[in-house]
C-alpha cells in the first residue's frame, strides 16, 4: 500500500470532523454537501474526505466502508482512526511500531525518506502535520491488529498432526539445496 496523498490544512480541527461524524447518521456517499451539512463549509474543510478515503472510512466514490461503521461504536471510535493510521502510514509503521509518539519533525524526516523525492517539503510537511493531529485523536493503547501471512498449505487441505510433524522433520533434515 502507497503512503497517503492527503493532508488538511486544519490539523487542529480533526478532533472536530470526527466528532461531527459520530453525532450524524452515517451518509449513503460521504460528499462535499454531507460534509457542509457537519457544519464545515471552508474550502479547506474539502481535504478531509481524502483523509477518509485513505484511512479506508471511504471507498473511492464516498460511499462508507466497514471501518466508518466500527468507528460509529463510541466506545472504538478512536481506537477505530488508530486501525486506520497503522493501515495508511504502514511503511511508516514499519521503520518505527510506535510512530504514533512521532513529532511532527520526525515524521516529516522519515516521510522525506519514504516519499523518496516524490512530494515537495511544503506537501511533506503539510501530510505530517496531519499525521500527528490523527495520532492525537486516536487511541494506540490496544495492540495492533496483525494480518497472517498466508498458510504454507492452502486451507482447504486438511493436514494430520503426523504429516505435519513429517514435513517439518523432513524439512529439518534434507533441507532444500540453495544455489
Amino acid at each position: 500500500m502507497a503512503l497517503p496523498d492527503s493532508y488538511t490544512l486544519k490539523p487542529n480541527a480533526v478532533p472536530a470532523y470526527f466528532d461531527a461524524m459520530l453525532d450524524a447518521q452515517p451518509p449513503e456517499r460521504f460528499s462535499l454537501k454531507f460534509l457542509e451539512n457537519l457544519g464545515f463549509t471552508s474550502t479547506n474543510d474539502r481535504l478531509f474526505i481524502g483523509i477518509l478515503k485513505d484511512l479506508g472510512f471511504l471507498n473511492r466514490d464516498g460511499t462508507p466502508q466497514s471501518r466508518y461503521f466500527a468507528f460509529m461504536d463510541r466506545g472504538r471510535a478512536k481506537q477505530v482512526v488508530a486501525e486506520g493510521i497503522r493501515e495508511a502510514f504502514a511503511e511508516l509503521f514499519a521503520i518505527n511500531t510506535k510512530a504514533y509518539d512521532f513529532t511532527v519533525d520526525d515524521a516529516r524526516n522519515k516521510l522525506r525518506t519514504l516519499y523518496a523525492g516524490k512530494k515537495t517539503d511544503l506537501v511533506i510537511g503539510n501530510i505530517a502535520k496531519t499525521f500527528r493531529a490523527l495520532c492525537d485523536y486516536a487511541d494506540f493503547s490496544a495492540p495492533a491488529t496483525v494480518v497472517a501471512p498466508a498458510a504454507i498449505e492452502p486451507p482447504h487441505i486438511e493436514i494430520t498432526q503426523l504429516q505435519r510433524l513429517e514435513w517439518v522433520t523432513q524439512s529439518v533434515t534434507h533441507p532444500t539445496h540453495q544455489p
